[in-house]
């Protein structure tokens, strides 16, 4: 059976800060994986024309015409390594979106589509883990287990343009502000090891104090923490501004936004959505919600200009 998905996105979209998402399972050979619904345009037949690419990445299939768009084709299977035959009856092209790149991916099949909560994403402990790192979640449904693969990190191993790059330090060394960069305190929430230290790089040399948390839920804990103290005060005596991933276990960004906003003693902090998803959908639906802003992850360059503008 394969997935109807359209790449009409809003229609697919859960409501806003849920702490839901919708994933779309797969196999590779005997093994099952799955993908965030919001990443996907549309899954088609493998039965297409698939044109090889010269002098192109190992993993890479070819590339396909999809309504006159050219699109590469990763073999999924082939990159992680995996010796499997593909049927071409039931194996799919999932077309993927995250990071401003349109990608397939070549997969053994497409079950179903899964709405679950972020809670029952768990993190792969390392004996589970390869040397690359690509598993970043775990769900189990019923008698299922599903591997949450990083596909930005896929994509980035087959070209490193298709990630972060490293910033340039100089363009924000010069730009005036009328604070101190080095008394104002932001959160980050981010579930990447890689994405987390450059964003902490980022903006420690610009002069920031940064406090880093791998999910939404410690990330809410370190808020807490400061509103239920004796002492509390106003927010940003201890926390100014909250830079969020979106996709991340146990709670999510925009649960994590929602909850800031909603609390009478955190609504005026300032939060950023830094995500590999940012798209004007995403976009409106951060907003529904109270983000501050919203910036694509390739783009880490604007993240300092916008942090000047938008923290307490």
């Amino acid at each position: 059976m394969s997935a109807k998905v359209t790449d009409k996105k809003s229609d697919i979209l859960l409501e806003a800060g849920t702490n839901e998402l919708e994933i779309v399972e797969f196999s590779l050979g005997n093994s099952l994986y799955g993908m965030n619904i919001a990443k996907v345009r549309e899954i088609i037949k493998s039965d297409i024309s698939i044109v090889p690419v010269p002098d192109s990445h190992s993993s890479i299939e070819g590339a396909i015409n999809l309504r006159g768009k050219i699109i590469p084709v990763v073999n999924l299977g082939r990159h992680l390594n995996e010796d499997i035959k593909l049927d071409k009856r039931i194996s799919r092209i999932i077309i993927s979106e995250f990071n401003r790149i349109i990608v397939g991916f070549l997969v053994s099949s497409v079950a179903k589509i899964h709405r679950i909560s972020w809670r029952q994403v768990e993190k792969p402990s390392d004996m589970l883990q390869t040397e690359q790192g690509y598993a970043v979640g775990i769900v189990k449904i019923k008698d299922k287990v599903l591997f949450i693969l990083d596909f930005e990190k896929i994509a980035a191993h087959i070209n490193p343009r298709a990630n972060i790059q490293s910033p340039e330090t100089m363009k924000f060394k010069a730009q005036e502000i009328s604070f101190n960069r080095a008394a104002k305190v932001v959160l980050v929430a981010e579930d990447s090891d890689f994405t987390r230290n450059m964003i902490i790089d980022y903006l420690g040399e610009a002069g920031y104090r940064v406090i880093s948390t791998t999910n939404g839920e410690e990330a809410w804990a370190q808020i807490a923490k400061s509103i239920d103290s004796p002492n509390f005060q106003k927010i940003d005596d201890t926390i100014n501004l909250v830079i969020t991933d979106i996709e991340m276990p146990q709670m999510d960004g925009l649960h994590l936004i929602k909850k800031i906003k909603e609390n009478s003693k955190t609504r005026k902090l300032p939060c950023i959505a830094f995500s590999s998803m940012i798209s004007p959908e995403l976009s409106a639906k951060c907003k529904s919600i109270g983000s501050d802003g919203e910036i694509s992850k390739p783009e880490i360059e604007k993240l300092v200009s916008v942090v000047d503008n938008k923290v307490l």
